[in-house]
C-alpha cells in the first residue's frame, strides 16, 4: 500500500483473505486491525478506503452462506463464530513451553528494537510498513494467549514479522565477519533446539 496504487483492491484484497481465513479459524478476524491500521497509515483521509473491508465482509458473507445452504449446513456460521477463550494455564506454567515462548518474544522484542534504531534514516514508508508487522506480531501473539491448545499453533503466525524483523536488523550490520557470525548463529541455534527436542522425547 505504501505506493499508493490501486489503495482500494488492495484493502478488498487483503480484507478477503481474512475473512476467508476466519472461516477455518475465527479469531483470525483480529487481523482486520491490521488492515484498518492501514489504512490510517496511508490514506485515511478517503472514507471509501474504510468501507472497502465491510464491502468485502458482504462478500464473504454472501458467497459462503450461499455455498452453506447447497450443502445443508445454514447454520455453520453461527456455530462457528463464538470466539472462546481457551486459555491454557498448564501450557504457560510448563517449564518447556513456557521458557521456549519467553525466549522466542524476548529475542524478537530485541531484534525489532534493534532494526527500528537502525530505520532512523530509512523513508517514512518502511518506518511505516515496519510499525504494520510489529502490529501484526503482537496481534500473533494475543491469538497465542486467546487459543492455546495441542491441535492449535497459532504461534506460526508471528513467524513472518519475526523474520522481518531479523532480516533488517541482518542487513543493517555493516562488519561482514558479525554478519557472518549472526547468521550461522541463526541456522545453528534453531538447528540445536531441534535436536534437544527430539532427544529428550
Amino acid at each position: 500500500m505504501k505506493s499508493l496504487k490501486n489503495v482500494k483492491l488492495k484493502i478488498f484484497d487483503a480484507s478477503i483473505w481474512i475473512m476467508v481465513s476466519s472461516l477455518f479459524y475465527d479469531w483470525a478476524l483480529l487481523f482486520m486491525l491490521v488492515v484498518f491500521a492501514a489504512i490510517y497509515i496511508y490514506e485515511p483521509k478517503n472514507i471509501r478506503n474504510w468501507l472497502v473491508p465491510f464491502a468485502a465482509l458482504f462478500a464473504v458473507f454472501m458467497i459462503s452462506y450461499s455455498i452453506l445452504i447447497l450443502a445443508g449446513y445454514p447454520n455453520f456460521l453461527v456455530t462457528h463464530y463464538k470466539f472462546n477463550f481457551q486459555f491454557n494455564t498448564t501450557y504457560f506454567l510448563d517449564l518447556g513451553n513456557g521458557s521456549k515462548l519467553i525466549i522466542y518474544v524476548l529475542i524478537t522484542f530485541v531484534t525489532a528494537v534493534l532494526a527500528f534504531l537502525k530505520l532512523g534514516s530509512a523513508g517514512l514508508g518502511k518506518i511505516a510498513s515496519m510499525r504494520l508487522i510489529a502490529l501484526y506480531f503482537i496481534v500473533g501473539l494475543v491469538l497465542k494467549v486467546l487459543t492455546t491448545t495441542s491441535d492449535a499453533y497459532p504461534i506460526l503466525i508471528t513467524f513472518f514479522p519475526a523474520v522481518v524483523f531479523f532480516t533488517n536488523y541482518i542487513e543493517s550490520i555493516r562488519k561482514a565477519n558479525i554478519k557472518e557470525i549472526v547468521l550461522m548463529a541463526s541456522i545453528v541455534i534453531p538447528l540445536l533446539v531441534f535436536l534437544f527436542e527430539v532427544s529428550i522425547k
